[in-house]
């Protein structure tokens, strides 16, 4: 506040009025051109709201981002209009009011990824003449962004420890592979070629911390993944057991056979990590095997992947 009344001009009023007046094809009101001048009451609100935005961002209660961007952005495009008329010749207030306008447009595009700052900037003018640039505008740096990083929502997320699994964006990613992140099954599976003791069925059922699926696969020595049994209906089916009294099951009964998910969600074990979470981000999967050959070898979770987030943002 003290520094918004030391400057003036502009500052002292809200970033709904300034964004009229910098998208406005007219000239600008009289307190933009008084004091230090257009130019530089445009530098100091640019400079001074950046920093003002960067700040409000890091507040633990939500103050918004998208206006205070398309306000920067605008000042910027209004600005670089006016050193081109310094240079080219004067370009007219449309010309600079389009510049402000595809500035706000591009730089709220490109910290928040959405391409509908594109027509949010074109429906606070609706001048058709200007949908073209600023949707073109909008693409390219909503792209390049893209490349470049999350968008400013994730990456809060990454900062803040919010258990959100975000798709990594860097090369070191690919050197990650699943083999890296699942957690190994070990004798922790179920045989569905021969009758299983209920008894070991809950030895199996507590050795499984997690609420993730267990394993069922061909053979003891050739433990080709076969399908999932999830955790609940396992403890289901002990305890029917153990209701009727019945000391072993088979996984091919007809009444066991429904309980049995035989189309799991797989994984090679050299699969990289920016794959295995495009999978997990797009499926909204919770688990996936991992396979080697076609044996089960380990299983990847949700859990674990963010747990890895955490601790290798460098990585996102």
């Amino acid at each position: 506040m003290i520094v918004c009344w030391s400057v003036g001009g502009p500052l002292l009023y809200p970033e709904r009025l300034v964004a009229d007046d910098l998208v406005n094809p007219g000239e600008m009101p009289i307190y933009w051109r008084t004091g230090y001048g257009e130019e530089i009451h445009l530098v100091l609100y640019g400079v001074i709201y950046f920093f003002f935005t960067i700040a409000f961002v890091t507040l633990k209660l939500p103050a918004g981002i998208f206006a205070p961007m398309f306000v920067t952005g605008a000042t910027l495009g209004r600005l670089m209009a006016l050193v081109l008329s310094r240079i080219m010749g004067p370009l007219g207030h449309a010309r600079v009011a389009c510049f402000a306008l595809v500035g706000g447009a591009g730089l709220t595009s490109s910290v928040t990824q959405t391409f509908s700052a594109g027509l949010i900037a074109y429906g606070l003018t609706g001048m058709e003449g200007l949908l073209l640039p600023v949707l073109l505008v909008t693409l390219i740096s909503c792209g390049t962004a893209m490349q470049m990083s999350h968008n400013i929502y994730d990456n809060s997320c990454l900062l803040k420890h919010i258990p959100l699994l975000l798709v990594p964006s860097s090369h070191q990613s690919l050197r990650v592979y699943a083999k890296d992140l699942m957690e190994a099954i070990r004798d922790n599976y179920i045989v569905d070629s021969e009758p299983i003791e209920v008894s070991e069925l809950s030895k199996i059922l507590k050795a499984v911390k997690s609420q993730a699926p267990i394993p069922v696969v061909h053979s003891e020595g050739h433990p080709l993944l076969v399908g999932s049994i999830p955790h609940q209906m396992l403890a289901v089916l002990i305890e029917a057991c153990k209701v009727a009294d019945r000391h072993v099951v088979s996984m091919r009964e007809d009444d066991v056979v429904p309980l049995i998910d035989q189309c799991p969600l797989v994984l090679n074990k050299d699969a990289n990590l920016q794959k295995i979470a495009f999978l997990f981000h797009t499926l909204r999967a919770e688990y996936a095997f991992v396979v080697d050959m076609g044996q089960a070898v380990g299983i990847v979770t949700r859990q674990r992947l963010i747990e890895f987030q955490e601790k290798n943002v460098y990585l996102y």
